[in-house]
């Protein structure tokens, strides 16, 4: 007997696209799609499931993403001569991909393998542009030569968070979205993460810690700083000190000359809580060259891994989070917002554990 044919499941969005498609061909729309709260209201989906729809007819060239104007109807002519593949994703970073930690390294390389698993195209682009460039005037003409299904948004600025939330174009944060949008992201609890770390020092007697942030413009080291400030706020007893330093780069010199106003006040950190894993090496070599010894003067936390600081001694103590799982999760919110079944807003953060190492101890008896 002959295999009966399988169902093909249809997924929301593409009802939806379907739908918004018919009504263009039927000349309801002419010039200008509706806004998507308007599309929302009348369809009866999330504006989650609309923004997939959207997305979907931007990829096949059938609408238009105008900033701060809306979806423009294309011309036949337009659609057919620059059609794109609707399973191409695309990932922004605006750092070269080789500077970048050894942990995103990872991530992406898993992620690439679920991409490919699952029959999808990721083209990366990275530059300085993506950070310096106003995304008004920087993205529109790239999502007309690059249409994607779904952007992966990586160390985006707020302001690149703030135009894919209000152009609505399908896109997924890998790392902290910024309060008040409505990406959906996989990222770091830093917040906790340092939380936790400035406490532990807290406990074990320590009043004055200074945080070396990386750069307190980007939604991760603002949670950071939150959470550090945090600790101090609900420790109980004698008065502490928190000291946040901010290096937004990987000039050592400059954090040097940071690191010794610091160490020249009547009343010295005893600990620093160190984001980036260089900035850890760097503060580590320094103090030894002072002449402090870790942790006997001075106790020190990382808050990321890296693969050389096994080689440091002390060994540093360290807090990590599981790469496979992060991987995994950036893929299953793409694919969900491809499908259009991703929640506005659902940002997922990893608890990261902490690695014990020799670089803690209670601050010296005169400190």
């Amino acid at each position: 007997m002959q295999a009966l044919a399988q169902p093909r499941r249809v997924l929301l969005a593409d009802q939806v696209a379907q739908a918004v498609e018919n009504e263009i061909a039927a000349q309801r729309w002419r010039e200008w799609l509706p806004s998507e709260r308007s599309l929302q209201r009348s369809l009866n989906v999330s504006r989650q499931t609309v923004r997939a729809a959207l997305a979907r007819l931007v990829a096949r060239r059938r609408i238009a993403v105008e900033p701060y104007s809306g979806y423009r109807i294309l011309p036949p002519k337009t659609r057919a001569a620059t059609a794109a593949p609707a399973r191409e994703l695309g990932l922004i970073c605006p750092e070269p991909v080789y500077r970048m930690p050894p942990r995103f390294v990872q991530v992406l390389d898993i992620f690439r393998s679920h991409c490919a698993e699952a029959g999808l195209n990721l083209e990366v682009l990275e530059g300085q542009r993506f950070m310096r460039t106003d995304p008004g005037r920087l993205m529109p003409r790239l999502l007309r030569t690059h249409p994607k299904a779904c952007w992966i948004l990586v160390l985006a600025s707020r302001r690149m968070q703030e135009w894919f939330d209000d152009s609505g174009e399908p896109a997924v944060v890998y790392g902290n979205v910024y309060p008040g949008l409505s990406l959906n992201g996989i990222g770091i609890n830093y917040h906790a993460c340092i939380r936790h770390a400035a406490a532990l020092l807290l406990a074990k007697g320590h009043r004055r810690i200074a945080l070396v942030a990386y750069d307190t413009q980007r939604a991760g080291e603002q949670d950071s700083v939150r959470g550090f400030r945090e600790a101090f706020g609900s420790h109980r007893g004698e008065t502490a000190v928190p000291i946040v330093m901010e290096r937004p780069d990987s000039d050592a010199d400059a954090l040097c000359r940071q690191l010794d106003g610091v160490l020249r006040a009547p009343q010295r950190p005893t600990a620093f809580v160190v984001s980036h894993t260089h900035h850890y090496a760097t503060v580590a070599t320094h103090l030894a060259s002072r002449g402090l010894r870790v942790p006997d003067d001075v106790s020190l936390i990382c808050r990321s891994e890296d693969p050389f600081l096994q080689f440091m001694r002390p060994r540093p103590a360290f807090y990590r989070a599981n790469m496979e799982v992060a991987a995994r999760l950036l893929f299953d919110r793409v694919r969900a917002t491809i499908a259009g079944t991703a929640k506005p807003g659902d940002q997922r953060l990893l608890m990261p554990e902490l690695v014990p190492g020799g670089s803690v101890a209670p601050p010296p008896a005169n400190g």
